[in-house]
């Protein structure tokens, strides 16, 4: 008979007891799932490339909706993701969170979903226009307790939308000669929250304008700048200096002037002896051309 120590038996005891998961008791052990995040366009579902996303986070809350972590991450790579054995797990993503003008409460474990969120930031106290966001993307997935095996793909989407506006006939319908003119775009939600859902105070925008030539005739032109959605309408206010010069917030056939997600919304602004407006939905980044001059 082999004569071993006491000290090595009490040892090897140690070893056994403090083993995360033995297989008399598989309810202890944690489940590690692999993710991978892809970015796709909305509506053609079209991947998108890591060009698009700067930064990538993953934020792992439990089944009573509790943060539990983040892993930061890129487009294209595998991520591993753990939690309690039998327990669903919920994944958000949020993409180009660290890009200028957005703000967010960095979770801490414990904290609620429901008090998560990103909000634009606006320019300064005394000026209270919300800034224009990033390119911000977001993706979720819940990860279940009964489906553990192979990559799982999970897809995210771009959060904001954006516009561009042209105005004709500003200066011979508002009687001034200067340039000293300017947008307010309003309103939209401030704030995404980690579940998705729009929340906050209203988003008021100023928008950086000026005057080109177009076609050979002088327009005032605000470059595609971002914001978030607003499916229910925006109204638009044409100021020049402190004047209120109009607001429009429909096109000619009383359609709300809509702002969708991944979508750019072209605005035209005839200003004659009434006010005309066209707007045209177009696919991101793709500016409408107006025929008519």
């Amino acid at each position: 008979m082999i004569d071993v120590p006491l000290r090595l038996l009490c040892l090897m005891a140690l070893t056994v007891s403090l083993t995360s998961c033995i297989k008399e008791n598989l309810d202890d052990c944690d489940i590690s799932y692999s993710l991978t995040v892809r970015a796709y366009e909305r509506g053609t579902e079209a991947e998108l490339s890591a060009d698009n996303i700067t930064d990538l986070s993953l934020f792992v809350f439990n089944k009573d909706s509790r943060f539990l972590y983040k892993v930061e991450t890129g487009i294209g790579e595998k991520s591993a993701i753990s939690g309690p054995q039998g327990e669903n797990l919920l994944v958000v993503t949020w993409g180009n969170l660290k890009q200028d003008h957005l703000s967010y409460n960095d979770p801490q474990p414990g904290d609620w979903l429901e008090d998560c969120f990103v909000e634009l930031q606006e320019r300064t106290r005394a000026e209270s226009y919300a800034l224009s966001p990033g390119d911000l993307f977001r993706g979720e997935i819940t990860l279940t307790a009964d489906d553990r095996t192979g990559d799982k793909i999970l897809p995210v989407y771009r959060e904001v939308g954006s516009m561009t506006v042209i105005l004709r006939n500003l200066k011979q319908f508002s009687g001034y000669t200067d340039n000293d003119f300017y947008i307010v775009v309003r309103e939209t939600p401030s704030r995404i929250g980690f579940d998705g859902e729009m929340a906050g105070a209203p988003a008021v925008y100023r928008p950086e304008g000026s005057f080109v030539t177009d076609a050979g005739q002088e327009v005032y032109y605000v470059p595609a700048f971002n914001m978030l959605s607003k499916i229910l309408g925006v109204e638009i206010d044409i100021y020049h200096g402190n004047d209120l010069i109009a607001t429009v917030s429909a096109d000619r056939q009383r359609n709300p002037i809509i702002v969708e997600k991944d979508r750019l919304t072209n605005v035209l602004i005839d200003l004659r002896a009434s006010v005309n407006v066209d707007v045209a939905l177009t696919d991101w980044g793709n500016h409408y051309i107006w025929k008519e001059f």
